[in-house]
């Protein structure tokens, strides 16, 4: 495949100056083409070739997140240009883009181990989409005059082992380290970096889940979080000046509308990033990703299901989009009230500016014929065939890449230079501007570049002198002993983290709990998240079962607050003592700590912690963690240590023969549900559900030491008495054992155990004697992994029998020495025992009671045909959603995650408690999507959900009616409607017409309520859940003193004992079936498929053909 292709030296003079005066990078390499000679082994481009057949159908099924990407880290890369050279080792090349990796020439990222053009980071783009090739470098270059914070871009071809792979458009990649390169903060770590790219951030509340902190080493989102709470808190510009710079936005807005982009805030909210300057502590917008623009892949199909304006302007959808103003074209979005419409005079100041400093037709098309000028011959070199290849389509299952060099040539000339004459003229006349004057200035204007210190932190004026002495900060309780001299004698020293390994020390675990997650980032820091709440730790214990004394802990830390506590405790057999605090801990880099440890000559212990000093919540760095044992740091200040000690002595006794039930009975699941006196506050648990046999399956998370948990709600307290469950794992469980817990009321927790070898063959009973000291009173049981290896537990028919067995002295004593300083908080460890259970197999049965039929109704419309809307009486409750929308025939189109247990929901705004009745609805499921089998549930007014079944084999051609019996006891009533993914694979559901019509009278009335389809209380439903693509965070310890209910994640809500026998009635409204032929032919340049128009045809009339633009857009292409 390599060219042979001649090109004549190509010498440019000085173009025009577009870009003149703005200092850029870039400005080495403009007009200059840039040559990369990737080398890397043959078996690696093998493997890259391989994992790049990937079809359109691929994306569409999988999601482009989900399919692996090709990544190399070791290769070498000869880089030319203008007659320079230079060699760069370890480079990264990656495949890239979303759904641009279903065309036959796909993009790539890299990154250099040094810098080249100032930066690391970069994108090849193959401009796949765009036969202009110019539409990526002419907005880069517009957004670099107009005075934005923006990338830049050029031209570079690619070839791998002296293999000519093609033209490309290099680009920045905006990177924590390209924030560093431009606005210079003096931070080392960049940690307010937020990504919105997975489409519908529109500054909504429910619309963060688009958006993800760029920095993998911080992945928190409060910040960005409180940033847009604060923006829809505003009550006018003036308000929304203080969170964020307004003129950035606002010029970015205009820019994009200009440019014709529906890829960026104003329609599809993504490209984007936002960045909370250091300084000033304002966000700024920065854009990318540019090649849908001027006319590329544009429709007024896109508008089809807007009506009106909310400047109150008329909508003209009798146009096409080039004409519609800036009011036309954007979305509604409610922010915009203020930041535009309420501040118009800015706005149109701003319009103004950006049509004089880089947005008209004397000045853009000058531009485009220098741009055009110089890759014209790079372009013809891209389309010529070597060995009947064109070169760089590697991917032979992708769709074929636009056009040919005609292509290239006719849309530069018509699509592209006609979008910008025609929204010039648009935008003066909508703004009354005179076209000459603009013309005018604008050839008198001079660039500037953006200001990157505006909102910078100043720099420190004053001269620092540093030596590489390291300074230890040694801590005690009360004192805080600094010195920088080496300990005076040294004992064993024990490695807990080596400086840099990126792991723990194989000679420890780690037993730290309260902890959301932790990950080693790229410089070794152990980077802990630890919750709020909760008073979590980072422990670690020695696997050795070492008999640590006194000595000196040191470590290397930072955290993302420089308020922040470190409390640092030792662990022996039956007590911990908290040993130092170290306060304003480093928040900007890494500092070394060293703390004394001095206890008595007969303490010993085997763990060390440190913890949260103040419960808030904390990100934690640690590296370079060991102790000394017997060293001594010399200090001239006296220290007055106090110790607070607080001592736990646990015994542990199980019967092996269960009592006669002589009690009181404490039902906590029976009849497939958690009883109503009980809460769910199970951790560490993936999901769990009721199968149909009313067993709860909890699916516990290895690693997180989690567990099933269930705390009375009236905190009622119970005493001695026996704990009896049925249980089974499942085959595929890597553990077989749980541990068994209680919680005191004053929330010490005690362990009387393990059950081991529970079977995964058929439910087994077990009974488990919880004996307590007089007076001692719990409220919380538990049942965790014992092994931390995770598990799937079955579990039914578990109760609690107080009084069953005699009280002995086996609570957990505590005794406190007297102490001046606050006490350290809610830390303890488990000591596991040996149990010896009874087993009894035993069967269940459930019933199930059916109401009676009633006659007369009212009807409670949610979605109303015609009106493309959800009714203003019921609000969207959905969840698991990736996005949903009304298409142009009114049908709520939503995308449900796989994996996640989505559905569509509607909730009652009014609080109406409906009763029995018949919901009716219109359904259709896309082609490509995995299920068509939706699960309908009721949510009471009490917050429990009721499933009434399953709606199988939802047809995809066409909508088809169905009708749910909703039949309740006398008294229940539900307010919520929910119609769930059942398989949890992924659906795109298409719905209509969804009402409910509720029975007036009743001809009889049922005496019970179904016992098998009543579950326990969601966890969506105590606030309006919002719409996220990632699981919320648990609490997880080992074991843990829980202060907080923990949060839960979203779980597959029911399933029922028996299927109702009037689920569902099948009612079809249509018949048609495709039969192969084309019904419909789509005009030329518009909308031929995709997310967005998934009913457009796919045949395009004569002369043109269907081209994917992106996921959402499908075209009908000129055929060349």
């Amino acid at each position: 495949m390599k060219a042979f292709l001649f090109l004549p030296l190509l010498i440019s003079t000085v173009l025009g100056g577009f870009l003149s005066g703005l200092k850029r990078e870039f400005d080495e390499v403009e007009f200059k083409m840039i040559d990369f000679y990737f080398s890397m082994p043959t078996s690696k481009v093998n493997n890259l070739i391989s994992m790049a057949q990937i079809s359109k159908n691929d994306v569409q099924m999988k999601g482009a997140n989900n399919i692996p990407d090709f990544e190399y880290k070791d290769a070498t890369v000869v880089v030319k240009w203008n007659g320079n050279s230079k060699t760069y080792e370890k480079v990264t090349f990656k495949t890239g883009g979303m759904y641009g990796r279903s065309f036959d020439k796909i993009g790539y990222n890299i990154k250099f181990d040094k810098k080249f053009l100032g930066r690391k980071s970069f994108k090849l783009r193959p401009e796949s989409g765009d036969a202009s090739k110019i539409r990526s470098k002419l907005c880069c270059d517009i957004a670099n005059r107009i005075g934005l914070p923006s990338i830049q871009g050029t031209y570079a071809r690619l070839y791998i082992n002296n293999e000519f792979w093609g033209l490309y458009t290099f680009m920045d990649a905006v990177k924590t380290s390209w924030i560093k390169n431009t606005f210079d903060p003096i931070e080392k770590e960049v940690t307010t970096l937020y990504q919105c790219k997975s489409g519908g951030f529109n500054f909504t509340p429910s619309s963060t889940y688009a958006c993800f902190n760029a920095n993998d080493d911080y992945q928190h989102m409060s910040e960005f979080n409180s940033f847009v709470n604060a923006a829809n808190n505003a009550k006018n510009v003036s308000d929304l000046q203080k969170i964020m710079d307004v003129d950035v936005f606002l010029k970015y807005l205009a820019f994009e509308w200009l440019i014709g982009s529906f890829d960026h805030f104003l329609w599809y909210g993504h490209n984007f990033y936002w960045y909370k300057r250091e300084g000033d502590g304002k966000w700024v917008v920065i854009y990318y990703d540019y090649d849908n623009t001027f006319n590329n892949g544009i429709s007024s199909t896109l508008w089809n299901s807007k009506y009106s304006n909310q400047d109150g302007s008329y909508f003209n959808r009798n146009t096409q989009p080039v004409n519609y103003t800036f009011a036309d074209w954007e979305k509604n979005i409610p922010i915009l009230k203020k930041l535009v419409y309420q501040n118009q005079t800015k706005f149109k100041q701003i319009v103004y500016d950006v049509l004089v400093q880089g947005f008209n037709p004397d000045l853009l098309n000058a531009r485009i014929n220098e741009i055009k000028n110089f890759i014209s011959p790079y372009v013809k070199e891209d389309f010529t065939y070597v060995n009947g290849k064109l070169p760089g389509r590697i991917n032979k299952a992708g769709s074929p890449s636009s056009s040919s060099y005609s292509g290239f040539e006719y849309n530069i000339e018509n699509s592209l230079k006609g979008w910008i004459k025609n929204k010039f003229d648009v935008a003066c006349k909508n703004y009354s501007f005179n076209k000459n004057d603009i013309l005018y200035a604008s050839a008198r204007f001079n660039p500037k570049p953006f200001d990157y210190s505006i909102g910078a932190k100043p720099k420190p004026t004053t001269t620092t002198t540093t030596t590489t002495k390291v300074q230890k900060t040694t801590t005690t309780t009360t004192t805080t002993t600094t010195t920088s001299q080496k300990p005076t004698s040294t004992g064993t020293k024990y490695v807990i983290i080596k400086d840099g390994s990126g792991k723990i020390s194989d000679d420890w675990d780690n037993w730290s709990w309260g902890v959301n997650k932790f990950n080693f980032d790229s410089q070794g820091n152990m980077v802990n998240y630890i919750n709020g709440g909760v008073w979590g730790g980072v422990s670690f214990k020695n696997k050795n079962n070492a008999k640590l004394g006194s000595g000196i802990l040191y470590f290397k830390a930072r955290t993302n607050d420089t308020d922040a506590l470190l409390q640092v405790l030792i662990h022996s057999d039956d007590e911990y003592l908290n040993v130092g605090n170290i306060e304003n801990v480093s928040a900007s880099k890494m500092v070394e700590y060293g703390v004394k440890i001095d206890v008595p000559a007969d303490t010993v212990y085997d763990r060390i912690t440190i913890q949260d000093g103040k419960n808030k919540g904390l990100i934690l760095c640690l590296n370079d963690v060991y102790f000394v044992d017997g060293a001594n740091i010399p200090s001239t200040t006296t220290t007055v240590k106090t110790t607070t000690t607080t001592t736990i002595k646990t015994t542990t006794t199980t019967t092996t023969v269960k009592p006669s039930p002589t009690g009181v009975t404490y039902n906590i699941i029976k009849n497939a549900k958690v009883d109503a006196s009980w809460d769910n506050w199970s951790w560490g648990v993936e999901s769990y559900r009721f199968n149909s046999q009313g067993q709860m399956v909890n699916t516990i998370k290895a690693g997180e030491w989690g567990a099933v948990s269930f705390k009375r709600i009236d905190r009622l307290g119970l005493g001695s008495g026996t704990l009896y469950f049925k249980a089974r794992v499942s085959s595929s469980s890597p553990s077989s054992a749980v541990q068994i817990l209680v919680h005191a009321l004053d929330e010490d927790f005690i362990s009387f155990g393990n059950v081991e070898n529970i079977p995964s063959n058929a439910l087994t009973q077990y009974s488990v004697n919880i004996k307590l000291d007089d007076g001692v009173k719990f409220n919380r049981v538990t049942i965790q992994d014992a092994s931390n290896d995770g598990i799937i537990i079955y579990l039914d028919d578990v109760y609690f029998v107080e009084g069953e067995v005699a009280t002995t002295t086996v609570k957990p004593t505590t005794t406190t020495t007297t102490t001046t300083v606050k006490p350290t908080t809610t830390t303890t460890t488990t000591i596991k025992t040996t149990t010896t259970t009874t087993t009894i197999k035993t069967t269940t049965t459930t019933t199930t009671s059916k109401p009676t039929s009633t006659t007369s109704s009212k009807r409670y419309d949610v979605i109303k045909t015609g009106t493309s809307k959800i009714d203003s009486a019921w609000e969207d409750w959905s969840w698991g959603l990736k996005s949903y929308r009304f298409n142009s025939q009114g049908q709520m189109v939503s995308t449900i995650n796989a994996g996640e247990w989505g559905a569509v929901s509607f909730k009652r705004t009014d609080k109406l408690g409906l009763g029995s009745g018949t919901l009716y609805f219109k359904a259709r499921v896309s082609s490509s999507s995995p299920s068509s089998t939706i699960q309908v549930l009721i949510h009471t007014v009490d917050e429990d959900f009721i499933s009434f079944g399953n709606v199988e084999n939802i047809p995809s051609n066409a909508l088809t009616q169905y009708s749910v019996d909703i039949k309740l006891d006398d008294g229940i009533k539900f307010d919520r409607i929910t119609l769930q993914d059942y398989s949890n694979e992924g659906i795109i559901l298409y719905l209509n017409d969804v009402y409910f019509e509720e029975i007036i009278t009743s001809s009889s009335t049922t005496t019970s309520k179904p016992t098998t389809t009543t579950t326990s209380k969601p966890t969506t439903t105590t606030s309006k859940p919002t719409t996220t693509t990632s699981k919320p965070t648990t609490t997880t310890s080992k074991p843990t003193t829980t202060t907080s209910k923990p949060t839960t994640t979203t779980s597959k809500p029911t399933t029922t004992t028996s299927k109702p026998t009037t689920t569902t009635t099948l009612k079809p409204t249509s018949t048609s079936k495709p039969n192969g032929e084309c019904k419909e032919i789509t005009m030329g340049y518009y909308p031929c498929g995709g997310l967005s128009f998934p009913d457009a045809s796919p045949c395009c009339e004569e002369g043109f053909k269907c081209e994917v633009i992106d996921e959402y857009y499908h075209m009908c292409k000129l055929i060349m």
